[in-house]
């Protein structure tokens, strides 16, 4: 699985902006040929940057990000015990993870939520199936830089195996979902 983390301008027909560069504060997947990405919501008098970033209180190594997308689908990506850059094996996901539950902060895994008409469906990373490698960590800063790839299995058929492939930079410094990013 391939994907691209160069800088762009994601409205190629507004070049106003010519200078957005997409650096920091994003998060973006391929998977079943579709871009994940956050998106920026507006409606009843409220705007968003859906990009949204936790920590553990108790352990500032443990990270809990979850965006949705403007496809109908939900990512949700907890990484723990982070410590330095490196590569990070990506544990089995489960419907036990699938809010409501609070953040858990208990593995590293991924899942998607993919509405699909009016039906749920769920993918949830399969054990030992990829990794996350972490290419820049600062946790005092609050920076967490990296990619992603594994295998997803959905739960309507657990044979059904898909790939997701995936890049992100989180600056927690920096990161402010009021604001719209130049690049949406």
């Amino acid at each position: 699985m391939a994907f691209s983390t160069t800088g762009c301008n994601k409205d190629d027909d507004n070049k106003d902006d010519e200078d957005c560069i997409k650096e920091e504060n994003f998060f973006e997947a391929q998977f079943d040929d579709e871009t994940i990405e956050p998106r920026w919501i507006t409606g009843g008098g409220v705007s968003a940057y859906t990009l949204y970033v936790n920590r553990n209180n108790e352990d500032k190594n443990d990270w809990e990000i979850s965006l949705t997308s403007n496809n109908r689908i939900s990512l949700n990506f907890s990484l723990i015990n982070v410590d330095e850059p490196g590569n990070y094996t990506i544990d089995a996901a489960s419907s036990n993870e699938i809010p409501p539950v609070p953040f858990m902060f208990s593995t590293t895994y991924i899942y998607i939520e993919k509405i699909i008409g009016d039906s749920t469906i769920y993918y949830f990373s399969r054990e030992g199936s990829g990794n996350i490698e972490i290419t820049e960590y600062n946790s005092e800063k609050g920076i967490l830089i990296g990619t992603f790839s594994c295998d997803l299995y959905s739960s309507v058929n657990p044979q059904m195996i898909k790939p997701i492939a995936g890049t992100f930079n989180i600056n927690l410094s920096t990161l402010n979902i009021d604001e719209r990013p130049c690049w949406l």
